[in-house]
């Protein structure tokens, strides 16, 4: 026997009859829902019926002067809500593919929101469709893995290279390094430390720092014997940008684009014995093979390390 909230699959519920629920719901009242739907309230009120008997459920309790939703019609109100959601987001998606698309999921890097700006700017008038997001690394895989970005970029220590192949084994994405990078103490133009060169692990210990959220892919976990004085710990960009800027607070991170793209005038001290200890590269789906904005995202990339990269050479002889 059918429990009295089961939906008998052979009737037909419509995303139209969720939008009026949730009309009805917001409203209080079968007549403002009428008004708000430009229709009539005998429509209204037959648009319900119809889901109540198709759901098996009384979703609303008729009052005087107007209607509450019953404990059922509450229960399923957070469904239809998603349900409604989700449906924009697949007409969405349809709308989308009428451009070409680049969906990137990164780590934190002001280079690379720097990057796709000038790349975006090689497609004017809205020729291709950009979508960007900051993550943590094991989040970036599983929007990778569920198609929801097409490519994540990601900065990897030298130590924990074991563990993401294995995470990647077992949601069969692959990993392209492009680059190596050093392990760098951030630090503003007003901090005692600004204009040093490098700096001794052990002397991290002196200092106070601001940090991104926990990751397991952290940098700075490559200093494990190092105690830090955390201060401030952030998922923001721009309040790590603000710290600097305003504080004596430091940051441990690496960087990739030594001048190029370069866009804060942050100090960028080297940790000594911690140079080229941590790859840059991207993740994609291992069976899945590039498109051509993927592809022209990944040259256009891969040119300007090469720039970086032989910029650097040349002025180490000057």
């Amino acid at each position: 026997m059918d429990s009295p909230c089961a939906i008998r699959y052979n009737d037909c519920m419509t995303i139209h009859q969720l939008e009026y629920f949730l009309v009805c719901a917001k409203c209080a009242s079968l007549t403002k829902a009428a008004e708000e739907l430009y229709t009539t309230q005998p429509h209204v009120s037959m648009i319900i019926k119809s889901l109540e008997t198709e759901l098996g459920v009384t979703l609303f309790n008729r009052k005087a002067r107007g209607v509450e939703l019953t404990k059922e019609g509450r229960r399923i109100y957070p469904y239809a809500v998603n349900a409604l959601k989700n449906t924009a987001f697949i007409f969405s998606a349809c709308k989308e593919n009428a451009h070409p698309s680049l969906r990137i999921a990164a780590n934190s890097s002001s280079h690379m929101t720097a990057l796709l700006a000038d790349f975006y700017q090689k497609h004017p008038g809205g020729e291709i469709f950009l979508q960007y997001t900051e993550c943590k690394t094991e989040d970036m895989l599983t929007l990778i893995f569920e198609q929801a970005y097409d490519l994540g970029f990601l900065f990897v220590p030298e130590h924990k290279t074991p563990a993401l192949f294995q995470m990647l084994k077992h949601r069969r994405l692959e990993f392209t390094p492009l680059c190596t990078a050093d392990l760098v103490l951030y630090v503003g133009q007003n901090h005692p430390l600004y204009g040093a060169c490098a700096i001794e692990p052990k002397q991290l210990s002196e200092l106070r720092f601001i940090q991104l959220e926990d990751d397991f892919f952290a940098v700075e976990d490559l200093l494990c014997d190092i105690h830090f004085h955390q201060i401030v710990k952030t998922n923001s960009s721009h309040m790590m940008i603000s710290m600097l800027e305003r504080t004596d607070l430091c940051n441990l991170g690496s960087f990739w684009l030594k001048d190029a793209f370069r866009q804060y005038d942050f100090g960028r001290i080297t940790v000594n014995g911690f140079q080229d200890k941590v790859s840059f590269g991207y993740v994609r789906p291992g069976s899945r093979p590039l498109n051509a904005q993927e592809k022209s995202f990944l040259e256009f990339l891969q040119a300007a390390v090469h720039r970086d990269a032989s910029w650097n050479r040349h002025n180490e002889f000057l």
